[in-house]
């Protein structure tokens, strides 16, 4: 009964204490607190190992989906890009293996119910990209040949029975409307030698029916549907010839211009689709993506919030509440007399979490990216519709990050800023379930 009364009393006086802590201040995490805080869903990382993991937010609950990448084959064989399917019920993922001269890409799906993981496809067309139907029942696949000249979009059955070529183009983007049979495509974007599309696909029986939007693409990648299937962002070019974010309806009609972009822009809706967040860009030697002031708005015209920074991406909290976004910058080591020691560079990322009801932001961590999450980000309006890196609850994130030692390696970090990062497990790419 002491032990009981001293507990509650440590953990009440440390509740206060860091209720009152001047912002920007973190204190360490209790290693017992894992064990303490409420679980939420579960995370999927690609481990140090090569291979697919499952694990809670406390550690345990641990699972290994894949055993084969061993030592002797971790040239060969890589697994890549776990999806967690929206009922959170089944994880996708892709294992690419060399043979030789020639690749096998193959898709695999997993289920957490009965723990049974199953081969879907297996093909020499390299899988690039899988985002889930909201129906759970298909999953969208882009996929390239050898030559990388096209980028075709296929549909699959989870079961893999039924495989449809639905489009092609290069670059090619889209967006699930809530059905999961209607797609909202965008290809050809800044490709000199295709014309450039924003069209509507439905799969029809053994047909794809096509319907092309009259509007002219401006500079931005991946459509945008709402979740509720009400409304659509895309970015076009006005009657007199201005580059604009745009809101239309379902169908792509009675457009309403957002904002206008002088450059590029991405966007993507929150989960409650009233609101949804856009960056215009202003760095025109950026490969992909947009990097510049991000911008959150809602369907009703309210007063946008503001973030003058380089912003690179972000994800929406589940409950849309919050948003996370990153910033970029980079660190030259200096001497102690201030000159440059003339060696690399090193790349961080600035996390900070928005609270939309007030305004304020925070900064939760400053890390160094692995190179597997690194490299989604140029693409985050895409992958905005496929992962997150949020738990359920909203309470935390999920990060993928380098060591000091330079050790890939994933870490929960608290949305509220108030306890510092806690290490999770070793692994270069992770994502949290929707549920």
């Amino acid at each position: 009964m002491k032990f009981l009364f001293s507990f509650r009393f440590i953990f009440l006086v440390s509740f206060f204490l860091s209720a009152c802590l001047p912002n920007g201040v973190q204190i360490p995490q209790s290693p017992a607190l894992r064990f303490l805080e409420r679980k939420s869903g579960l995370i999927a990382y690609v481990g140090n190992d090569g291979n697919i993991h499952l694990i809670d937010q406390s550690g345990a609950s641990a699972a290994q989906l894949t055993t084969d990448v061993t030592p002797e084959n971790r040239n060969s064989v890589l697994y890549r890009l776990p999806a967690w399917s929206r009922d959170s019920n089944q994880l996708a993922f892709m294992r690419h293996e060399r043979e030789g001269e020639s690749l096998i890409s193959e898709i695999f799906v997993a289920n957490t119910t009965d723990e049974i993981t199953k081969k879907i496809l297996s093909g020499s067309d390299f899988t690039i990209y899988l985002n889930w139907s909201p129906d759970n029942q298909n999953i969208g696949l882009l996929t390239s040949a050898a030559s990388g000249q096209s980028i075709v979009l296929q549909n699959l059955s989870i079961d893999g029975a039924q495989r449809t070529i639905v489009d092609a183009g290069n670059p090619f983007y889209w967006s699930w409307a809530p059905d999961g049979k209607t797609m909202l495509v965008h290809k050809n974007g800044g490709n000199p030698n295709a014309p450039q599309q924003i069209a509507f696909l439905k799969n029809n029986a053994d047909e794809v029916l096509e319907f092309v939007l009259e509007e002219r693409p401006a500079s931005f990648q991946a459509p945008a549907w709402s979740p509720s299937g009400e409304y659509i962002l895309i970015s076009t070019v006005s009657e007199d010839n201005k580059k604009q974010l745009v809101l239309t309806d379902s169908t792509g009609a009675n457009p309403k211009t957002i904002s206008e972009i002088p450059l590029n822009t991405l966007f993507a809706w929150a989960p409650d689709s009233e609101q949804f967040a856009y960056i215009i860009g202003k760095d025109s030697q950026l490969q992909g993506g947009a990097i510049g002031e991000l911008h959150v708005a809602d369907v009703f015209g309210s007063e946008e919030i503001v973030i003058d920074e380089n912003v690179f991406g972000f994800f929406w909290s589940p409950d849309s509440s919050q948003l996370a976004y990153f910033i970029p910058f980079v660190s030259t080591p200096e001497n102690e007399d201030g000159t440059t020691t003339g060696q690399q560079q090193t790349l961080y990322f600035s996390l900070n979490v928005l609270d939309i009801a007030s305004g304020e932001s925070k900064e939760i961590a400053v890390y160094q990216p692995t190179e597997e999450f690194f490299s989604i980000m140029p693409f985050i309006d895409q992958y905005h519709q496929s992962i997150t890196i949020w738990s359920p609850d909203s309470n935390n994130l999920v990060i993928s990050f380098l060591t000091q030692e330079g050790i890939p390696a994933i870490a929960i970090v608290p949305a509220s800023g108030i306890t510092q990062p806690r290490l999770l497990a070793e692994g270069s790419f992770a994502v949290w379930s929707w549920k």
